[in-house]
């Protein structure tokens, strides 16, 4: 059978044989009642790495952000998000049904908030406008960009909710690849966030789950909106051990996935490409395709006849996500097949 490279995302990846015999072998109990001793080890991995009090284990990245809203706020609350923010785009109006506030989306140019415009949209409890009492980041920024969001502006964002009395959170699903780009602690990267999430299975290879932490008062509210979510695991511990070992084993090489990136980016703009090579920052690469004058559903059809998934995210947008299971060796054969898919498209550079 011939080999696919499957470049859609980074939660494509198969568990690493250290995974599976983890979970073959993990001790567990029912987690409901707080008795899985490998879930619990999994959430105090996550708090000490973030430097936070307690860790909560969730079904997803979806998951710990609706918990986390609904742990934070009170309905008929406003809280500020990203207009690109996978919060208020992709979680099929959770903040709304499920969490009852308003969302009220602030621009971000590369994920990062005009500090005065950002202060202008916090409001007050007044007859007819809804209190702010949330203020949401994501990092990286833009899951078709993969943007690091610098310590440097999330302290930004912290003095100000601070001096509001606004609680900060962090939608972290690939914190850590930001954490890796930047050589930086993750806990110091964070540590003026009240609470944060990070998704195991994005870019660590897990099969499933997410990690919220926070405060012990946070995650105690937590862990019961979980429940009321449907989200009480039983025996656990299966789960939680492969995130054990992605704690262990899986965060130092992103700076692989990330060299893969920045390589395959550079032979990409090379075959005439549309990519912005500084936004290449982590394991994200966005192709703009109307230079070229192709679609992306035709490009991507053309390249999975050729043995590569890429995604399409707009008409002429296409993205490619390294990650463990896609080695330096493949490079050459990605670059090939769009060479050849070029050269098949009217609109290609050699029929030009």
């Amino acid at each position: 059978m011939t080999k696919i490279i499957d470049l859609r995302s980074d939660t494509v990846t198969t568990p690493t044989e250290r995974m599976r015999e983890a979970m073959k072998d993990a001790a567990v109990g029912d987690d409901v009642l707080y008795e899985d001793p490998t879930v619990r080890k999994l959430e105090e991995m996550g708090a000490e790495l973030f430097g936070k009090e307690q860790g909560l284990l969730t079904v997803s990245g979806t998951m710990s952000n609706q918990v986390a809203v609904l742990s934070l706020c009170k309905k008929g609350d406003q809280i500020i998000v990203h207009d690109r923010s996978h919060m208020y785009n992709l979680e099929v109006a959770g903040l709304a049904s499920i969490g009852g506030v308003q969302p009220r989306p602030v621009s971000a140019l590369g994920g990062r908030y005009d500090l005065d415009e950002l202060e202008r949209e916090v409001f007050t409890s007044q007859i007819q406008t809804a209190p702010t009492t949330l203020i949401c980041i994501e990092n990286t920024f833009d899951l078709n960009r993969g943007l690091v969001i610098p310590k440097e502006h999330i302290d930004e964002v912290v003095h100000l909710a601070e001096k509001h009395n606004i609680t900060v959170y962090m939608d972290g699903a690939r914190v850590l690849n930001a954490a890796v780009k930047l050589n930086m602690n993750p806990a110091k990267l964070c540590e003026g966030v009240d609470a944060l999430a990070l998704c195991l299975s994005k870019a660590l290879a897990c099969p499933i789950g997410s990690l919220l932490v926070g405060s012990s008062e946070f995650i105690a509210r937590a862990r019961r909106m979980r429940q009321m979510l449907g989200g009480g695991w039983r025996q656990a511990g299966i789960i939680a051990a492969a995130g054990i070992v992605a704690l262990e084993q899986m965060v130092d090489r992103l700076a692989e996935d990330h060299e893969n990136a920045r390589l395959l980016a550079e032979g990409l703009i090379t075959l005439g490409l549309g990519i912005d090579s500084t936004q290449v920052q982590t394991n994200i690469i966005h192709i703009d395709l109307s230079v070229l004058g192709v679609t992306s559903v035709d490009f991507c059809s053309s390249l999975l006849e050729k043995g590569v998934k890429a995604k399409p995210v707009g008409l002429y947008e296409v993205r490619m996500i390294t990650h463990k299971d896609f080695k330096a060796s493949d490079i050459e054969t990605v670059l090939d097949a769009v060479s050849m898919c070029l050269k098949e498209s009217k609109n290609g550079p050699a029929n030009q």
